[in-house]
């Protein structure tokens, strides 16, 4: 079964973080990981989110976000967003079944922007 009849399937997930808690670990090291894709995320994203695939992020999520950098965090929490916290909300489980922390925002960027935050245009940086 394909990632989108997989989350076509599914209800909207519950269990995310919200803004505040979302914050809190991106400020203690925490990494945000945008799930969208390319064009979503060049229309805006928020600052420092790594933009990754799906598919990849589920494969292997260190090395979809990391690639081979050698100052990578070697525990990272990862923190899963999207435009609603949907395709977000339903891949967290499958990063933590790989043994990484990993938590979702509730409402997304949605959330994001509704709690003061900018986001910005432009392609993801390498």
């Amino acid at each position: 079964m394909g990632l989108r009849n997989f989350l076509a399937n599914r209800g909207m997930p519950t269990g995310g973080i919200d803004l505040p808690a979302a914050l809190t670990v991106l400020a203690n090291g925490g990494v945000l990981v945008d799930v969208r894709t390319l064009l979503e995320y060049e229309a805006g994203h928020a600052p420092g989110a790594h933009l990754v695939e799906a598919k990849e992020l589920v494969d292997d999520p260190f090395t979809a976000v990391y690639g081979d950098d050698p100052l990578a965090e070697p525990d990272p929490h990862f923190v899963l967003v999207c435009d609603t916290g949907f395709r977000s909300g339903h891949l967290v489980q499958a990063i933590r079944d790989k043994g990484y922390d990993a938590d979702f925002l509730t409402g997304g960027l949605r959330a994001w922007r509704q709690g003061g935050e900018i986001l910005i245009p432009g392609p993801p940086r390498h």
